[in-house]
């Protein structure tokens, strides 16, 4: 409970006259809302003001735009509130006396309460003064005053924009005045009609929409724009449109409510109610509705391919595309899908690329195939391209020629292949000639002419073709980086013994000393106790230590450079032992059997730090030049043009 200035500020209201609020107070800055606990408050600021007015008070040094958003603006109350606790919303509260009040006219209301209209007039106030009544004049001629009469009189005066709201809310006008017309009136003292104040108009809402958050939705046979802003003519835009799991497709905008209008009178006048709108109805099989703290989405459950059905007004993606088209530049151009699998009837035609994950091609395929982490299936012939896959199995069921075969991470399995190179974890072919193969293991049933490397190999029948050999490289492991390891160790512990060797005879050395030793001798009996020293012994005795402390600090210097280096030589010797344990367990496994030697066939073994993956990255005619290429990291194992071949690299 807080009182408030007077009109002349001689003293205060008294406090059973204005009790305030608990959100309000008067402070000495001024009068000060508390936003907090004004959006708590029963009645709330309005319920006050109305008391407040009627009561005749009013306030002083009012802020008109904070009283109308205290008012009426919920969405500045709600942002106030996160940035500060309090508001000021006048210097203070005075009486608003009944003689006062009665300066302002009646005000005029418009087009149903939408406007105001006031006639502002030079505007003058009673006044009370007290007259002297004179008697007779004495002997020095000077009537004396015997008395006083009460008299009143109209001066002019100025009406007040702060005594104006209140009076204005008394005779119905509560929002919307306009204070700088009000003010400039009041100011010019002239007689004007004047519209002080009018209506805020209800801001309309909006309908709940959808937004297209995947930018590639729809189909669009268009070329394909690169980087550089040329066009690809040997692409579609895009041809099927496509999407990963859980990303989103659309995204619902909520319907905006309006906000509220008011007339003069403060009453309300509501917004119309916008349209709502339902993702449930839209999502169809392959998508889900997700709540996100960003808002609600259609979100894809699986890698597919978008379907987008204008009938029933849905949207779905399916896991599979199924075509029977072919892939060419006229009816597709280049394929880049994002579905977990593809199955296309028709050919792929030379030049053209289809990249994807599990893809089956029930033709001929004279293009580019690669997979991203799954699987390829040819069931048809395939020439003149490449088949990759990153991470699966590739499955060739016909004839391969002049291709590039790669599942480094997968398994090659491959009927008949001949001028192409194989690449795989693990190759399995029926029958190979001319070809370059590379794996961790080879499984052959016939080869001719072929150059082969891998950690094991087992062929059927192996022999030439037109005069070229099969040349057979058993990649076995390169321990020369273990052997210098090793040797270095070896060596660091050699000489850690020599200076342990030397930091021992220094030692000795400094024992050597024979008042140095006896001083050591004593010290080992005065610390275990077996000597007890009296005051003068104990004098002595520190100053023995005092001479001999440089010697002491020398021989515990040389103790710990010992103790370092015998632990170095266990660290050394422990490393050794373990690199001795790799270096023994490497190339356990590698071996190579020949059932058949037809013709002439060239076994050789090669040094690699990593296996088959040195080939990493090599195009068909490296791969060649490296396995043919004579240095020292080869050696010759077998030349045989008939019988079979059975070798271990570890017997």
């Amino acid at each position: 409970m807080t009182s408030a200035n007077l009109p002349n500020g001689s003293s205060e209201i008294l406090q059973n006259e204005l009790i305030l609020p608990g959100f309000i107070s008067i402070q000495p800055e001024g009068v000060i809302i508390d936003l907090r606990a004004q959006a708590l408050a029963v009645g709330g600021f309005e319920f006050f003001v109305n008391r407040l007015f009627t009561g005749e008070m009013r306030f002083s040094g009012l802020d008109y735009a904070a009283f109308l958003k205290l008012l009426h603006d919920a969405d500045w109350l709600a942002a106030m509130q996160g940035k500060c606790a309090e508001a000021r919303i006048a210097t203070k509260i005075i009486r608003f006396s009944p003689q006062r009040q009665a300066l302002y006219r009646a005000v005029k209301l418009l087009d149903r309460g939408n406007s105001a209209e006031y006639v502002f007039e030079p505007a003058s106030i009673e006044e009370t003064y007290e007259e002297p009544v004179y008697g007779e004049p004495g002997e020095d001629g000077v009537p004396p005053v015997t008395g006083y009469v009460s008299k009143t009189r109209q001066v002019p005066t100025k009406l007040d924009f702060d005594e104006f709201v209140a009076a204005m809310w008394l005779k119905g006008v509560k929002f919307g005045i306009d204070a700088d017309a009000v003010r400039q009136a009041i100011a010019s003292g002239a007689s004007a009609r004047v519209t002080i104040a009018r209506y805020l108009a209800p801001t309309e809402g909006r309908d709940a929409g959808i937004q297209e958050v995947h930018l590639e939705l729809r189909r669009d046979n268009s070329p394909k724009i690169l980087r550089d802003g040329k066009a690809d003519l040997k692409a579609f835009k895009n041809r099927f449109p496509q999407i990963a799991k859980g990303k989103r497709l659309l995204k619902k905008v909520p319907r905006a409510l309006g906000k509220q209008g008011y007339k003069v009178t403060g009453e309300i006048i509501e917004p119309g109610i916008p349209k709502e709108l339902d993702l449930h109805a839209l999502a169809s099989a392959g998508t889900r509705v997700e709540q996100a703290s960003d808002g609600e989405y259609i979100v894809s459950m699986l890698d597919g391919f978008i379907m987008l059905d204008e009938q029933s007004n849905s949207i779905s993606v399916v896991e599979k595309i199924e075509t029977t088209g072919g892939v060419s530049a006229r009816t597709t151009g280049d394929l880049e899908l994002g579905v977990d699998e593809f199955v296309e009837h028709g050919e792929v035609q030379e030049g053209c690329t289809v990249k994807g994950k599990h893809m089956t091609f029930l033709s001929d395929v004279f293009g580019n195939v690669i997979s991203r982490g799954g699987n390829i299936f040819i069931a048809g012939n395939a020439a003149g391209g490449r088949v990759e896959s990153q991470g699966g199995n590739v499955t060739l069921g016909k004839h391969v020629a002049r291709a590039m075969v790669r599942a480094r991470d997968g398994e090659v399995t491959i009927h008949h292949c001949e001028h192409s190179t194989i690449i795989g974890r693990i190759v399995r072919v029926e029958h190979a000639v001319s070809c370059e193969i590379i794996a961790d293991e080879v499984f052959a049933d016939a080869v001719e002419g072929c150059m082969i490397a891998a950690e094991k190999i087992k062929i059927a029948s192996a022999g030439e073709c037109r005069g070229k050999e099969t040349l057979v490289t058993m990649l076995v492991p390169d321990l020369s980086e273990f052997d210098q390891s090793i040797a270095a160790l070896k060596k660091k512990i050699v000489e850690d013994r020599e200076t342990s060797k030397t930091r021992m005879q220094e030692i000795e050395s400094l024992k050597s000393d024979q008042e140095f030793a006896k001083y050591l001798a004593l010290h080992e009996r005065i610390k275990s106790g077996a000597i007890k020293l009296t005051e003068d012994q104990a004098g002595n005795w520190r100053k023995l230590v005092e001479n001999n402390a440089k010697a002491a600090n020398q021989l515990a210097k040389l103790n710990a450079e010992m103790s370092a280096l015998d632990l170095s030589v266990k660290g050394y010797e422990e490393e050794i032992a373990c690199a001795t344990r790799d270096r023994n367990g490497m190339g356990d496994g590698i071996a190579c059997v020949i059932d058949q030697i037809t013709s002439h066939t060239i076994g050789q073994t090669m040094m690699s730090a990593n296996g088959a993956d040195v080939f990493n990255g090599m195009s068909g005619n490296d791969i060649k030049a490296v396995l043919h290429k004579v240095d020292s990291r080869k050696a010759r194992i077998f030349s045989e043009d008939s019988g079979s071949i059975g070798w271990k690299f570890k017997e």
